[in-house]
């Protein structure tokens, strides 16, 4: 089997492969997955950014579109540090790390021929 042949396998088994994979499906959950926690930030950002507006302006409509900004740069913010130290291999490392096991797994002489 060469190269490209496992190439064209990989392609046709790649989702189903990935799909059984714990580790892929953790990281890839932990990248659209929304918690409570994310909820409460969420909320919390915007009830702390709302009480520090309300020192700062009187327009009701100006607290409020800042108090949104203020609750998004918030949980953007929580994302960003709740990613730093969820861990350190990313999506595509670790499909790299499973595409090698399947190689590996199918004792095939890897040669190409010319």
């Amino acid at each position: 089997m060469t190269e490209q042949e496992f190439e064209k396998l990989w392609k046709e088994n790649r989702e189903k492969i990935l799909a059984n994979d714990s580790e892929y499906q953790r990281i890839a959950r932990s990248y659209s997955g929304w918690g409570w926690i994310d909820y409460l930030v969420f909320i919390g950002g915007f009830v702390i950014c709302e009480n520090f507006t309300q020192t700062l302006f009187k327009s009701i409509v100006l607290q409020y579109l800042l108090a949104i900004v203020g609750m998004v740069v918030v949980w953007i913010g929580y994302r960003f540090i709740k990613s730093l130290t969820g861990g350190k291999q990313t999506l595509e490392s670790v499909e790299k790390e499973i595409k090698e096991r399947y190689k590996k797994t199918l004792h095939f002489n890897f040669s190409e021929k010319k």
